[in-house]
């Protein structure tokens, strides 16, 4: 499935057209939070959505006539909507930003960004005119809407867990990168889209990148080939380091990694026993218990809910 910026910076390189609508307000409840987005090409493709319903079909609708005019404007759906054949089930109102033509530097600072794995803002400064691009900034008078790198998982170990982990995750259209001894992986993992590194020796890792937003888990039945990943993983930024095993295998794990020098707070970061289901044990069942916790941890690092007032 293609992100709806994908479709946007896609667009651009083959000089089409494509306006890219952004949920910028809420009034009441939604099944979308703010910053979630659809683009819609010239062409009539489609990538995202803001309800599956009605209100989809509106937003296409309203999509084109905006590429048709080349403009940018800002349209209220829902509660006080000029359009009172769309009502909302929730009840509620939903503010949209209709962008048709952004400039091309935006949409090359757009791919570039995403190509980069790195956070940045759009921000209108008037709703009848495109966004600018820029570098994340504190909240000001205008408008800006935060994006953030796709979760991403790296995930070390092998046989039938490290499969159905990875097929999970693909189908949940998550980028997946596997490290593993098990050289029969490849063909399985190429037809669903997951990278490969075969591991030669435990200590010979490839060059992994574990930015703030990628979740990084070993499943590995013999513990001594995640020691070296773990190191790694632990010394990064990421939003999630877990491993598979029991409380037992926990233990013994920290121990092995304090010998290695890691500090006890360093320590602290990964989770074991890993999931959100308690003693999982089918391939299955423990990849969605685990493709969980790593989605928890993204929300967490990238949509923090705010603390509680007294």
């Amino acid at each position: 499935m293609l992100r709806p910026l994908d479709l946007l910076t896609g667009c651009r390189a083959r000089g089409e057209a494509c306006a890219l609508v952004t949920l910028v307000a809420i009034h009441g409840a939604a099944p979308r939070r703010i910053g979630a987005q659809m683009a819609v090409s010239i062409d009539g493709e489609i990538a995202g959505s803001f309800s599956g319903g009605c209100l989809d079909a509106a937003v296409i609708e309203d999509a084109q006539r905006a590429i048709a005019e080349g403009v940018s404007r800002r349209v209220r759906y829902g509660t006080d909507s000029p359009y009172v054949d769309i009502v909302l089930p929730c009840g509620s109102g939903l503010d949209l930003q209709f962008d048709a033509a952004l400039p091309a530097a935006t949409v090359d600072a757009i791919a570039q960004a995403c190509a980069q794995r790195k956070v940045f803002d759009l921000r209108w400064r008037d709703p009848a005119q495109p966004p600018d691009y820029i570098a994340p900034e504190a909240a000001g008078d205008a408008l800006h809407i935060r994006h953030f790198p796709a979760l991403r998982l790296v995930l070390a170990g092998a046989g039938e867990t490290l499969l159905a982990m990875c097929r999970q995750a693909r189908a949940a259209d998550i980028d997946v990168v596997a490290v593993s001894p098990d050289r029969d992986l490849h063909a399985p993992l190429d037809t669903i889209g997951a990278t490969l590194h075969v591991l030669q020796a435990q200590h010979a890792l490839p060059p992994l990148v574990f930015d703030a937003y990628t979740a990084a888990v070993t499943l590995f039945h013999d513990h001594d080939w995640e020691l070296p990943f773990l190191q790694r993983a632990l010394a990064s930024d990421a939003c999630l380091v877990g491993a598979m095993g029991s409380p037992r295998a926990q233990a013994q794990r920290l121990e092995q990694l304090q010998a290695r020098g890691l500090s006890p707070a360093t320590l602290a970061r990964l989770r074991s026993p890993l999931g959100v289901l308690p003693r999982a044990r089918d391939p299955q069942e423990l990849a969605v218990s685990i493709l969980a916790e790593a989605m928890q941890a993204y929300r967490e690092r990238c949509y923090p809910e705010p603390a509680h007032r007294a």
